[in-house]
C-alpha cells in the first residue's frame, strides 16, 4: 500500500514539473522575437540567431533595430550572405538606396545563386523606377528559380518594363 502512495507521490511531482517547465517555455515561445532573443541570449556568438531576430524584428517593422541584428550576424560571419540581403531589405524600407545597394551587391558576392537576393534588388530598383537596373536582376531570378513563388509577379514586372522600353 506505501508503494501505491509513493508512485503517485512521484508521479504528481514529475507531471507537476514538467507543468512548470512547459509554462516557462512558452513565455519565450510568445512570437518570433521573444524566441530569437532568448536564443540570442544563451548563444550571443551564433549569428544565424541574430539574423533570425533581425527579420522578426523587420516582420513587425522594427527596422532599425533588425538592421543592428544583421551587422552583428556578419560581424561575427563576415561572408553571411542572408544576413546582408536582409540588411538590404530593411535598408530599402528608409529608402536608404544606397546602403540597400551596397548589401545587395554583398550578399550576391558571397551567395551569387540565392534567387531571393535578385528578386529583393530587382523590386527595390523597379520601386524606384530603375528599370534599366531592375530588369536583368529580375530576370536572373526567374533563370535562379524558374518555379519560384514570386515567378508570376515578376513576370508582370518584366512585361511592365518591356512595355515602357527598357527591356529586352
Amino acid at each position: 500500500m506505501k508503494q501505491g502512495w509513493l508512485n503517485v507521490l512521484i508521479f504528481i511531482i514529475v507531471i507537476s514539473s514538467l507543468t512548470y517547465l512547459t509554462f516557462e517555455r512558452n513565455k519565450v515561445w510568445q512570437n518570433d522575437v521573444t524566441l530569437w532573443k532568448d536564443v540570442v541570449e544563451k548563444a550571443p556568438d551564433n549569428a544565424r540567431a541574430h539574423n533570425n531576430l533581425g527579420r522578426a524584428l523587420g516582420a513587425q517593422g522594427r527596422d532599425l533595430l533588425a538592421i543592428e541584428e544583421f551587422k552583428k550576424a556578419v560581424a561575427l560571419l563576415p561572408d553571411y550572405a542572408l544576413a546582408y540581403m536582409n540588411m538590404a531589405v530593411s535598408y530599402g524600407k528608409f529608402d536608404r538606396v544606397p546602403e540597400a545597394e551596397f548589401y545587395y551587391q554583398k550578399a550576391i558576392e558571397f551567395y551569387p545563386e540565392l534567387p531571393e537576393i535578385y528578386y529583393n534588388y530587382g523590386f527595390l530598383m523597379y520601386s524606384r523606377q530603375r528599370y534599366v537596373e531592375a530588369y536583368p536582376l529580375l530576370i536572373r531570378y526567374v533563370g535562379l528559380d524558374p518555379t519560384g513563388p514570386f515567378v508570376p509577379f515578376v513576370n508582370k514586372l518584366l512585361s511592365d518594363i518591356e512595355k515602357r522600353g527598357y527591356g529586352r
